[in-house]
Protein backbone atom coordinates (compact mmCIF):
# COMPACT_ATOMS: atom_id res chain seq x y z
CA UNK A 1 0.00 0.00 0.00
CA UNK A 2 2.83 2.44 0.66
CA UNK A 3 4.34 1.63 -2.31
CA UNK A 4 1.36 2.71 -4.37
CA UNK A 5 0.96 6.03 -2.42
CA UNK A 6 4.44 7.14 -3.22
CA UNK A 7 3.63 8.04 -7.35
CA UNK A 8 0.45 9.91 -6.10
CA UNK A 9 2.60 12.24 -3.92
CA UNK A 10 4.45 12.88 -6.22
CA UNK A 11 2.08 13.60 -9.04
CA UNK A 12 0.40 15.51 -6.54
CA UNK A 13 3.62 17.88 -6.38
CA UNK A 14 3.27 19.08 -10.16
CA UNK A 15 1.40 22.24 -12.06
CA UNK A 16 1.63 24.12 -14.99
CA UNK A 17 2.83 27.60 -16.27
CA UNK A 18 0.84 29.98 -18.38
CA UNK A 19 3.06 32.51 -20.58
CA UNK A 20 0.12 35.01 -21.85
CA UNK A 21 1.26 37.85 -24.34
CA UNK A 22 -0.55 41.06 -23.69
CA UNK A 23 -1.03 42.39 -27.52
CA UNK A 24 -4.27 44.55 -26.42
CA UNK A 25 -6.48 43.29 -29.36
CA UNK A 26 -3.98 42.62 -31.75
CA UNK A 27 -3.92 38.58 -32.99
CA UNK A 28 -0.87 37.00 -32.63
CA UNK A 29 0.97 35.57 -35.69
CA UNK A 30 4.26 32.89 -34.85
CA UNK A 31 6.35 33.24 -32.04
CA UNK A 32 7.46 30.91 -29.57
CA UNK A 33 8.33 30.07 -25.69
CA UNK A 34 11.04 28.27 -24.23
CA UNK A 35 10.94 27.22 -20.79
CA UNK A 36 14.31 25.48 -19.29
CA UNK A 37 15.18 24.06 -15.71
CA UNK A 38 17.76 25.60 -14.53
CA UNK A 39 17.64 24.67 -10.83
CA UNK A 40 16.60 22.50 -8.18
CA UNK A 41 15.18 23.06 -4.91
CA UNK A 42 17.71 22.84 -2.09
CA UNK A 43 18.07 24.16 1.66
CA UNK A 44 17.58 28.02 1.61
CA UNK A 45 17.12 28.50 -2.31
CA UNK A 46 17.98 26.38 -5.29
CA UNK A 47 21.10 24.12 -6.68
CA UNK A 48 21.59 24.99 -10.01
CA UNK A 49 22.74 22.44 -12.32
CA UNK A 50 26.30 21.63 -14.10
CA UNK A 51 25.50 22.66 -17.23
CA UNK A 52 24.46 26.14 -15.68
CA UNK A 53 27.11 26.18 -13.92
CA UNK A 54 26.98 24.79 -10.21
CA UNK A 55 26.56 25.80 -7.40
CA UNK A 56 23.56 27.62 -5.43
CA UNK A 57 21.29 30.78 -5.74
CA UNK A 58 19.23 32.50 -2.84
CA UNK A 59 15.29 32.48 -3.01
CA UNK A 60 15.33 36.25 -3.00
CA UNK A 61 18.04 35.86 -5.49
CA UNK A 62 16.53 33.50 -7.70
CA UNK A 63 14.57 36.28 -9.93
CA UNK A 64 17.42 38.52 -10.74
CA UNK A 65 17.03 40.33 -14.27
CA UNK A 66 20.85 39.74 -14.50
CA UNK A 67 20.88 36.15 -13.28
CA UNK A 68 18.36 35.65 -16.22
CA UNK A 69 20.19 37.00 -18.33
CA UNK A 70 23.53 34.83 -17.79
CA UNK A 71 21.42 32.01 -17.83
CA UNK A 72 19.91 32.79 -20.88
CA UNK A 73 23.39 32.95 -22.74
CA UNK A 74 24.03 29.55 -21.72
CA UNK A 75 20.26 27.88 -22.61
CA UNK A 76 20.90 25.21 -24.99
CA UNK A 77 17.86 22.72 -24.90
CA UNK A 78 14.57 23.24 -23.46
CA UNK A 79 10.42 22.86 -23.88
CA UNK A 80 9.38 25.10 -26.81
CA UNK A 81 5.80 25.66 -27.49
CA UNK A 82 4.49 27.89 -30.68
CA UNK A 83 1.89 30.55 -29.23
CA UNK A 84 -1.72 30.25 -30.12
CA UNK A 85 -3.61 33.11 -31.58
CA UNK A 86 -3.95 34.63 -28.38
CA UNK A 87 -0.10 34.91 -27.73
CA UNK A 88 -0.77 31.91 -25.06
CA UNK A 89 1.71 28.69 -24.68
CA UNK A 90 0.95 26.03 -21.49
CA UNK A 91 3.89 24.04 -20.12
CA UNK A 92 2.53 21.74 -18.19
CA UNK A 93 3.34 18.90 -15.58
CA UNK A 94 6.11 20.95 -14.02
CA UNK A 95 8.22 19.88 -11.40
CA UNK A 96 9.71 22.13 -8.46
CA UNK A 97 12.22 24.27 -9.17
CA UNK A 98 13.52 27.58 -10.44
CA UNK A 99 12.86 27.84 -14.97
CA UNK A 100 14.12 30.12 -16.92
CA UNK A 101 11.15 31.38 -19.73
CA UNK A 102 12.49 32.91 -23.02
CA UNK A 103 11.01 33.83 -26.28
CA UNK A 104 12.93 31.86 -28.94
CA UNK A 105 10.65 32.95 -31.96
CA UNK A 106 9.83 36.67 -32.52
CA UNK A 107 6.01 37.21 -32.49
CA UNK A 108 5.21 39.22 -35.73
CA UNK A 109 4.70 43.12 -34.81
CA UNK A 110 5.83 43.04 -31.73
CA UNK A 111 9.69 42.69 -30.39
CA UNK A 112 10.14 39.42 -27.63
CA UNK A 113 9.72 39.81 -24.06
CA UNK A 114 12.98 39.64 -21.70
CA UNK A 115 13.87 36.61 -20.49
CA UNK A 116 12.62 35.69 -17.01
CA UNK A 117 13.08 33.25 -13.96
CA UNK A 118 9.76 31.60 -12.25
CA UNK A 119 10.37 30.19 -9.41
CA UNK A 120 7.99 27.01 -9.40
CA UNK A 121 6.60 25.70 -5.92
CA UNK A 122 7.72 22.72 -3.77
CA UNK A 123 4.44 21.22 -2.41
CA UNK A 124 0.88 21.18 -4.01
CA UNK A 125 -0.74 20.93 -7.50
CA UNK A 126 -0.19 25.23 -8.70
CA UNK A 127 -0.81 26.44 -12.00
CA UNK A 128 0.62 30.01 -12.59
CA UNK A 129 0.07 32.86 -15.27
CA UNK A 130 2.93 35.22 -16.28
CA UNK A 131 2.17 37.70 -18.80
CA UNK A 132 5.61 39.39 -19.78
CA UNK A 133 5.84 42.91 -21.45
CA UNK A 134 6.16 43.18 -25.05
CA UNK A 135 5.77 46.72 -26.58
CA UNK A 136 4.49 46.63 -30.30
CA UNK A 137 7.47 47.45 -33.71
CA UNK A 138 6.94 51.16 -34.63
CA UNK A 139 8.37 52.29 -38.28
CA UNK A 140 8.66 55.74 -38.98
CA UNK A 141 8.96 58.60 -36.63
CA UNK A 142 5.93 58.77 -34.30
CA UNK A 143 4.08 61.87 -34.23
CA UNK A 144 3.29 63.37 -30.77
CA UNK A 145 0.81 66.05 -29.84
CA UNK A 146 3.89 68.52 -28.95
CA UNK A 147 4.97 68.77 -32.33
CA UNK A 148 3.98 71.86 -32.87
CA UNK A 149 5.42 73.38 -30.06
CA UNK A 150 8.53 72.52 -31.73
CA UNK A 151 8.36 74.41 -34.59
CA UNK A 152 7.16 77.37 -32.32
CA UNK A 153 10.52 76.72 -30.39
CA UNK A 154 12.86 76.54 -33.64
CA UNK A 155 11.36 79.87 -34.59
CA UNK A 156 11.91 81.66 -31.27
CA UNK A 157 15.61 80.91 -31.63
CA UNK A 158 16.01 81.65 -34.76
CA UNK A 159 14.92 85.30 -34.41
CA UNK A 160 16.80 85.60 -31.03
CA UNK A 161 19.88 84.62 -32.84
CA UNK A 162 19.33 86.80 -35.63
CA UNK A 163 18.80 89.91 -32.94
CA UNK A 164 22.29 88.83 -31.15
CA UNK A 165 23.60 89.06 -34.19
CA UNK A 166 21.76 92.53 -35.32
CA UNK A 167 22.86 93.77 -31.63
CA UNK A 168 26.97 92.45 -32.47
CA UNK A 169 26.85 94.03 -35.73
CA UNK A 170 29.68 96.97 -35.75
CA UNK A 171 28.19 100.06 -36.53
CA UNK A 172 29.65 102.76 -38.78
CA UNK A 173 30.52 105.99 -36.55
CA UNK A 174 30.39 109.55 -38.17
CA UNK A 175 33.33 111.51 -36.56
CA UNK A 176 32.88 114.86 -34.90
CA UNK A 177 35.45 117.67 -36.20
Amino acid sequence: VLVLAQPTAAAENRGSVKIDLDTGELPVTNGAVTLYQVAEPADEGYRVLDYYGGGTVRYQDAVSENLAMYFSELADAGRELLLDVDGQAVFTGLEAGLYLVRQTERTDGFYPFRPFLLRLPTKGQWDLKRTPAISPITTGCPQTADSGKLTIGLWGMGLSGLGLVLCAWPKKRERWQ
